[in-house]
């Protein structure tokens, strides 16, 4: 009986070490292998093309069948990529079969296999981008075998050194502006994840707890509904003080704009807000943003993400814009009589 509960449990709990296991190692060597090489052939540098062609071009032996390294990824992310895609559906479809089960969803079992569908969905474009990479780096290693891909012939026109180290430094001034506006965009994704789908809830389930204040909500199901708002809106400080400690300037133009604002995160104003609001206005407003600074800010990270790489490849490319100058027509010496 229990000891052979205890038993499968411990044979589950291994299984389930054991994929993640082997997830981990999917994403952390295929994956980044695969990209690695698609660098080098598409490089334009001679010898990472030359380097990286020879390592795709490694034999695999299976007794007497041969396959090239390439060949053998890329079957190994199609098995893969097949596996997955099955067992997303199968998990799919449990999904929707507990949905339509009203005790099933009593007990929770919906969010058990919602779970899971997310890990095979999950794992099935890890895959997928598996399978895209180590396709792309077989083509291209055939088109340089085959001489199509060639790196760039050198033009004469050379960027001097100092319009390259003027094009990097404005790279990265470009990414520095962008880390302001992806401060705020990783905000509003850490609210969509941790506290959005939290607070739906709690007021899917107010119930008669619309006018109840933390003061005098003592006792009930109110008094349930304002902890669980005030610990909702600890979560959305955390979030504040998580997000603002991964991005440097996006900190300090966020601390920035509370200062004008007359807005201190804290402690404090959270008790502030319960002691003016009714709990079910405090969690209302949880998670609120103004969606039109979203969107700017959504414009000015593309914007800046884009200059910041079209000045690294005018740093990399080495080409000058400047039309070279036409040569001068050819010196007729012929002697007139």
């Amino acid at each position: 009986g229990i000891w052979a509960q205890a038993a499968r449990l411990q044979a589950c709990w291994q299984l389930a070490c054991t994929l993640t296991t082997m997830w981990a190692i999917f994403v952390w060597s295929v994956l980044p292998t695969g990209m690695v090489l698609c660098i080098m052939l598409a490089s334009g540098q001679s010898l990472a093309m030359k380097l990286a062609s020879r390592v795709l071009s490694t034999p695999i032996r299976i007794n007497a069948f041969q396959l090239s390294l390439a060949s053998a990824m890329s079957a190994f992310c199609a098995a893969l990529v097949g596996l997955t895609f099955m067992g997303l559906r199968r998990a799919e479809t449990r999904v929707e079969s507990v949905k339509s089960d009203v005790l099933a969803s009593a007990m929770r079992q919906d969010s058990h296999q919602m779970n899971s569908a997310w890990h095979w969905g999950r794992n099935f474009y890890i895959t997928l981008l598996g399978l895209a990479l180590w396709l792309t780096a077989w083509r291209l290693k055939v088109l340089v075998d085959a001489g199509q891909l060639t790196p760039p012939k050198s033009s004469g026109h050379r960027v001097s050194t100092l319009m390259r180290i003027i094009y990097m430094l404005l790279s990265a001034l470009a990414f520095l502006c962008a880390d302001v506006p992806l401060c705020r965009i990783n905000y509003n994704l850490q609210l969509a994840y941790w506290v959005t789908p939290v607070k739906e809830r709690l007021l899917n389930n107010i119930g008669h707890c619309e006018t109840a204040v933390l003061a005098t909500a003592t006792a009930g199901p109110c008094e349930l509904f304002c902890k669980s708002a005030k610990e909702l809106s600890h979560e959305r400080l955390n979030t504040v003080m998580f997000t603002r400690n991964q991005h440097v300037l996006g900190r300090f133009a966020a601390e920035l704009f509370d200062g004008t604002r007359g807005v201190e995160q804290g402690e404090q104003r959270i008790e502030d807000l319960f002691k003016r609001k009714t709990c079910a206005d405090v969690l209302r407003s949880v998670d609120k943003s103004n969606q039109l600074v979203n969107m700017f800010c959504i414009f000015c990270a593309g914007l800046s993400i884009i200059g910041a790489f079209s000045c690294l490849a005018n740093a990399y490319s080495g080409e000058s814009n400047a039309a070279p100058a036409p040569s001068a027509p050819p010196q007729c010496n012929e002697k007139k009589d």
